[in-house]
């Protein structure tokens, strides 16, 4: 899914899990995604510490084959794409599963001062942790590389460290609130959606699918406990 952030979990303390643990299974190992952001509460985890750098090796796939032009017949052709991996920095959070789930409890008296024209998020962040809790590995991070490549070059590591540095101590409500706003693609001056919305005890507007998402995210393939079972 392009453009997309991950929330995964593995017993391993790497970064992109689902390129470098092997075995690493998707419909267990993601605890939940989204599209074009990084759900708030899934930030409330980590910590400016929590930010590891690590150099990956993308194996090729032999049988890939790219696109190029060929000018002899004026028209692209397929050539084999897969001889050699890439190598590439990381930059993403990565933390304990339980130090994770601590963070998240203290950072909710910052998160309900900043939002509080929305509403607390008490309720959310408890089936976030039920989520988190129950997925396997002893790990948890945030594969968020396609989030990035949709900031402005150099922007969007900053406002994540940002954003993480106000999760327990609110300095500067007013750029705090902005950062996690543009990260998570809140809908924001409207209340937060019930968190359980999608269990038939609210009637939802469009917004508040958004922003119930925006919050927690959705679900990859394992169940998550804000929405209804398949």
């Amino acid at each position: 899914m392009p453009n997309s952030s991950y929330l995964c979990t593995a017993d391993r303390d790497s970064l992109y899990p689902s390129t470098t643990v092997a075995g690493f299974a998707p419909d267990t190992g993601v605890v939940a995604y989204d599209a074009r952001c990084v759900p708030l509460l899934w930030l409330a985890l980590f910590r400016p510490a929590d930010i590891r750098t690590q150099t990956i090796v993308i194996e090729a796939d032999p049988d890939a084959y790219v696109a190029e032009w060929d000018p002899k017949t004026g028209d692209f052709v397929e050539v084999p794409g897969g001889k050699e991996g890439d190598v590439v920095e990381a930059v993403a959070p990565l933390v304990a599963k339980d130090r994770a789930l601590t963070q998240l409890d203290a950072a909710l008296p910052a998160l309900n001062r900043l939002f509080a024209a929305e509403g607390p998020l008490d309720d959310h962040a408890a089936m976030l942790r039920q989520a988190v809790a129950t997925a396997p590995g002893r790990f948890i991070t945030i594969e968020l590389d396609e989030i990035e490549g949709l900031w402005e070059e150099g922007t969007f590591q900053p406002a994540v460290r940002r954003a993480l540095t106000g999760m327990e101590e609110v300095r500067d409500p007013d750029a705090e609130r902005a950062d996690l706003i543009e990260i998570a693609q809140l809908r924001a001056g409207r209340p937060f959606p019930a968190a359980r919305m999608l269990l038939g005890e609210h009637e939802p507007v469009d917004d508040d699918y958004w922003n119930l998402s925006r919050l927690l995210g959705t679900c990859f393939s394992a169940a998550v406990p804000w929405e209804p079972k398949a």
